[in-house]
């Protein structure tokens, strides 16, 4: 089970690094996908002390999400008419 948690996380750095490299679009949105699916695959057969890590490593980045301000601001639309 570890040996294939390994070669899933390898496998995703390592599609991750293609995709950084890749000069054509359809190579690098492959390589991307690829990098999503073993990384969705390493976290399933990770150990779970692994998977809280994870989870709380993700849950820290929350405050780096770029919309997150945006979100949070209210927008006002003022029309304004000229008769």
């Amino acid at each position: 089970m570890l040996s294939l948690f390994l070669f899933f996380v390898v496998s995703a750095i390592g599609s991750i690094c293609l995709s950084l490299r890749a000069s054509h679009e359809v190579s690098r949105v492959l390589a991307i996908s690829s990098a999503i699916c073993c990384s969705i695959f390493s976290f399933a057969l990770a150990p779970w002390p692994i998977q809280i890590l994870i989870f709380i490593l993700l849950l820290g980045l929350e405050g780096f999400y770029p919309f997150r301000k945006t979100a949070l601001e209210f927008v006002t639309l003022s029309v304004t008419r000229k008769w």
